[in-house]
């Protein structure tokens, strides 16, 4: 009721016809194993979001420099896919029993400092699998004020479902910066991550500390407030989304804002 009424007061203080910035969040994943160009990202301006893989041999030193910036930071936590490839240490797979399954989640958090929320690493088979979806946010829900944020590696995903039932604050990826690794694509995927804020208000990318894709945010992340646009740390937007349901949910019974306040 208190997020209820300070929501409610900051809307009635807004100037009439005020608009408020296009929120966008932007998640570097895949940090931890070179030390340079997890340097590179971190050195990156703004309040990006920092997603690194654990049990790695930099994980803890670029989540403690990310940290020491003031920068958030997030567990990339590695899940099963339907190709068998590699998933690297910590992964989770199919075959751990309950308490296998959970001794992996707490000691891949315990591997990388700082952390805020986590989001997976591949998973496209585990993503999927709604028992291991369960476990997995029952065991983050015994961590104080972590969020989900799935990536969506694959269109069967049933992770922010079970994350709701936790009770975990969740959101989910809307572009990848750079499937392809050119500079033009990551260009146009940026431009897309844009746009999808601009129309709905927020969205969150996830991009790779690949050469192309810093050299491509060093130099469009300084443009951001020209445009409008403001760069927050996902925890932003998922206590955004948050604060929409409970908005939505005591201001209107209609369908069409129900539907709207789940996705």
């Amino acid at each position: 009721m208190r997020c209820l009424l300070i929501l409610i007061c900051s809307l009635l203080a807004m100037p009439a016809g005020a608009q408020r910035p296009a929120r966008i969040a932007i998640i570097i994943d895949d940090l931890g194993n070179n030390l340079h160009l997890g340097r590179q990202a971190v050195a990156l301006p703004g309040a990006l979001t920092y997603s690194i893989l654990p049990q790695l041999p930099y994980s803890a030193e670029i989540a403690r420099r990310a940290h020491a910036q003031g920068k958030e930071v997030m567990l990339h936590l590695p899940m099963q896919t339907g190709d068998g490839r590699a998933m690297g240490p910590g992964g989770l797979h199919l075959a751990m029993d309950r308490d296998e399954f959970a001794r992996e989640v707490r000691a891949d958090l315990a591997a990388v400092p700082y952390v805020s929320g986590v989001n997976n690493h591949m998973g496209s088979l585990l993503t999927a699998h709604p028992g291991a979806m369960r476990w997995l946010m029952e065991d983050l829900a015994c961590f104080d004020r972590l969020y989900f944020v799935d990536s969506r590696t694959d269109v069967r995903t049933v992770a922010r479902r079970y994350a709701r039932e936790a009770g975990l604050a969740n959101a989910q990826r809307d572009v990848f910066l750079d499937n392809l690794q050119d500079a033009a694509s990551i260009r146009s995927q940026f431009k897309h991550l844009l746009a999808t804020a601009r129309r709905r208000g927020f969205a969150i990318g996830i991009g790779h500390p690949y050469p192309e894709t810093l050299a491509v945010l060093a130099a469009q992340l300084p443009t951001l407030a020209g445009e409008g646009v403001e760069l927050v740390p996902v925890s932003r937007l998922v206590e955004k989304k948050r604060s929409e349901r409970l908005w939505h949910a005591s201001s209107s019974p209609l369908p069409t804002v129900a539907k709207n306040s789940r996705q």
